[in-house]
């Protein structure tokens, strides 16, 4: 169920969710930190499965969720690990208020994953705020929404044909990288999100995990040097 990708770090498929009328796939990344305790990032849909193997690698101390469209299963996951922080954006904080927050996350890291996983906030949209991370061991960004790389395989599984050219044409499908048109399109003062993507670059990641479609498993600096040309001048 689980999979490694790098050092102290794995990621579990999910199921399929609807958004918007449109099928995406679903990942959750577990890190686990210096001191041995669990962090989960966009939690999918909790099994037993997943479960029983994720509490096998240590005890869950923190659940992230990356932006406030990944916010379905942060509830059954916090009742399964009480004693673990919830952390996510001031606006997904505000969309689960029923949900015990331990913080909101902005660009400065909190001192449980400060020099191991770094992030960096995007404010930029009014369609959502969203946090990216990079996990310094395994040298790997990971991504919610501001990347989707879906397959041609999953578009043929599970969007009618009509819909399929609306992926390719935005170009949030494998081998580029982008997200969503509408994303796209409400991301203003562009400027100030650059040196952030040029930061996570300059680090060289090599592998890319997005929430939605398929790892970048090698190269994953080239990968978003393409996935981020739409920013980038």
């Amino acid at each position: 169920m689980l999979e490694q990708l790098g050092s102290d770090l794995w990621f579990a498929d999910g199921g399929v969710v609807s958004f918007k009328g449109f099928d995406y796939p679903t990942r959750m990344v577990i890190v686990r930190l210096a001191d041995g305790g669990l962090w989960l990032w966009s939690p999918v849909e909790k099994t037993a499965a997943i479960e029983d193997e994720i509490r096998s690698l240590g005890p869950v101390r923190h659940i992230v969720s990356p932006n406030k469209l990944h916010y379905l299963f942060l509830g059954e996951w916090q009742t399964a690990f009480p004693d673990a922080s919830l952390w996510g954006t001031g606006e997904t904080v505000a969309k689960c208020r029923e949900l015990r927050f331990a913080g909101i996350l902005a660009d400065d890291p909190p001192a449980e994953w400060k020099g191991q996983i770094d992030q960096f906030c995007f404010t930029n949209s009014s369609f959502v705020h969203e946090l990216i991370f990079f996990h310094r061991a395994s040298r790997t960004a990971i991504i919610a929404d501001l990347s989707q790389t879906l397959s041609e395989t999953f578009l043929k599984r599970h969007w009618p044909w009509w819909m399929r050219p609306i992926a390719r044409l935005s170009k949030m499908v494998e081998g580029w990288g982008y997200p969503p048109i509408d994303y796209r399109i409400s991301f203003r003062n562009r400027a100030s999100a650059r040196p952030k993507i040029r930061e996570l670059i300059e680090k060289h990641p090599e592998h890319v995990v997005v929430a939605h479609g398929e790892i970048i498993r090698a190269d994953g600096e080239s990968f978003l040097r393409r996935s981020f040309s739409w920013l980038l001048p």
